[in-house]
């Protein structure tokens, strides 16, 4: 008998118009695991993405396309880190007041 898998699975193409959408809305893919853009599961199809990428297992193209939206979607720190710095950015570059926490990050 098979093991059923839970993790969701999908096709490489189909999530990069939906980060090329939110890259071009926001600057950037430091997106939650709970974002979806124009219903799709954006932050999860990414967090599949990371995974592949480090294992080696992502294709040429997508990393390529990838790395052109965001060249950090990617990064070497902790990716807690790189979302933190980019709700900060936005939050200083559109004069609005940052959250507490993000205070309290931004201090360490």
């Amino acid at each position: 008998m098979q093991a059923r898998t839970t993790a969701r699975h999908y096709p490489p193409g189909e999530g990069l118009p939906h980060a090329r959408a939110y890259a071009t809305l926001h600057g950037h893919l430091a997106v939650s695991i709970h974002t979806h853009q124009d219903g799709f599961p954006l932050g999860r199809w990414l967090v599949q993405q990371r995974r592949k990428a480090r294992s080696g297992q992502l294709s040429a193209r997508t990393l390529q396309k990838l790395t052109v939206l965001d060249p950090w979607w990617n990064p070497p720190w902790s990716f807690t880190w790189q979302r933190n710095y980019q709700l900060a950015r936005a939050a200083h570059a559109t004069g609005q007041p940052t959250p507490p926490e993000l205070d309290r990050w931004a201090r360490k």
